[in-house]
């Protein structure tokens, strides 16, 4: 009984806090973050000793321009982190694990107790109800299905759905298209959201057949990359607006797309997330590592963690109005940067925007792998054929950027490989 009185406390405070202004969301955030830092470096053996290897006393922490003074986690510490939880804990605390897509190596494996659990998701509902989601909605979810929710998560949608607030449904990302569109039409969503890749493969599937789906306000994307290409079909197909979120298991939200200015607002009061070069917040408009620290989750800290994401900074506050902060723009994976023979290292996007330029009216989507330092090869999905004409304006307009020292096999395929999560990774370097 306490700890459901808690958490409604808690989802009353969390949908009052954006109407309280940007100081007040500030405030709250950094008292959060004191709170979490000490709470690690008193109840935490592991936290103990980094803050000790790494002369920081938590005590200092006396204003934002301390946080950077606060050691930098990467994944090999948060794995250290994990293993400090025996089986017996875990199954004692029941608690909650997530594990990471493992896109850049090994998954990491993510603890967390039953009401920190909720505290995250009620974020998270608190965010879909901001980008419109009402009560009596549909939404559907285009994601794996082998696995499964979090308990908590399960039965807040069951509890939703019997009270009729909201009618939340998946469907599997590795159904075939046709089918997953036959059950949508069935279904009729007012939300439609997943993983971009799955997403677009429908909405061809919905172009082809020319049918509607009448209630449809949204689709959201999430999960990987929204490429460009990607909104585009989706927008053709749906006729209605596109938002990305954007996610981690470590941290379960950490920002949504504005509609009106295309930044994203950041969790402000889940997280606090820092865009970073060498350990050092970058300017507004500059790119950096995201960074996060989690402001509710005890059971398992995350302090300044290193997400092996790529973002360019945005404004302190969204120029919309809105309280939180912003990143502009996310550039994808860290681990994605091309080496090339040259000696330059470029980023996925700068290859992508050719693509993009050259053969968004015919490609649905595509995958870059690196295969040696100077050898790449592309698969593409197309749309409608393509023609040699167009093969040879795209191999031309990818190898300018590559540069001469490179080759480019182009391969047309009905489909692409998905990872064991379902997501479609657009490139693969060879870090």
């Amino acid at each position: 009984m306490l700890e459901s009185l808690h958490t409604l406390g808690f989802t009353l405070s969390a949908f009052a806090r954006p109407q309280l202004g940007r100081s007040r969301l500030k405030r709250y955030q950094w008292r959060k973050l004191q709170e979490i830092v000490r709470y690690a470096a008193a109840e935490i053996p592991f936290y103990r000793d980094c803050f000790r290897r790494h002369g920081f006393d938590p005590a200092s922490l006396q204003n934002p321009e301390d946080i950077r003074n606060i050691p930098i986690l990467d994944k090999r510490g948060m794995t250290e982190l994990r293993e400090s939880f025996s089986r017996e804990e875990i199954a004692r605390r029941h608690l909650v694990e997530h594990k990471t897509s493992g896109s850049t190596g090994a998954p990491i494996r993510i603890l967390r107790s039953p009401a920190e659990e909720r505290r995250l998701n009620m974020l998270r509902w608190r965010m879909q109800m901001m980008l419109g989601l009402r009560p009596g909605d549909r939404l559907a979810k285009v994601k794996t299905t082998w696995e499964p929710l979090s308990k908590q998560y399960d039965r807040l949608q069951r509890l939703a759905g019997k009270v009729g607030f909201l009618d939340a449904r998946i469907f599997d990302c590795f159904e075939n298209p046709a089918e997953s569109h036959r059950q949508l039409l069935d279904f009729q969503p007012h939300v439609l959201s997943g993983y971009p890749g799955a997403l677009v493969r429908i909405a061809l599937t919905h172009i082809e057949q020319g049918r509607e789906l009448k209630c449809l306000r949204r689709v959201g994307s999430g999960g990987e990359s929204l490429l460009p290409n990607q909104r585009q079909i989706l927008e053709e197909a749906f006729g209605v607006p596109v938002y990305d979120v954007y996610g981690s298991s470590e941290c379960n939200l950490a920002a949504w797309q504005c509609d009106e200015t295309d930044h994203y607002h950041v969790n402000d009061d889940g997280i606090l997330l820092e865009v970073c070069r060498n350990g050092v917040p970058v300017a507004s408009g500059e790119t950096g590592e995201v960074v996060i620290t989690s402001l509710h989750s005890r059971t398992m800290p995350i302090i300044r963690y290193r997400l092996g994401d790529l973002a360019e900074a945005g404004p302190l506050q969204c120029p919309c109005g809105s309280p939180f902060s912003t990143i502009r723009r996310l550039q994808g994976r860290i681990a994605d940067l091309f080496d090339l023979p040259d000696g330059r290292v470029i980023h996925p996007f700068e290859v992508l925007n050719e693509i993009v330029v050259e053969a968004s009216d015919w490609i649905a989507e595509y995958q870059l792998v690196q295969t040696a330092p100077g050898c790449f090869f592309l698969e593409c999905v197309p749309r409608r054929p393509a023609g040699e004409e167009r093969l040879a304006r795209l191999r031309a307009a990818v190898l300018a950027v590559l540069g001469p020292t490179t080759t480019l096999v182009i391969k047309l395929t009905d489909r692409i490989a998905r990872s064991e999560s379902g997501k479609l990774h657009f490139c693969r370097a060879l870090r």
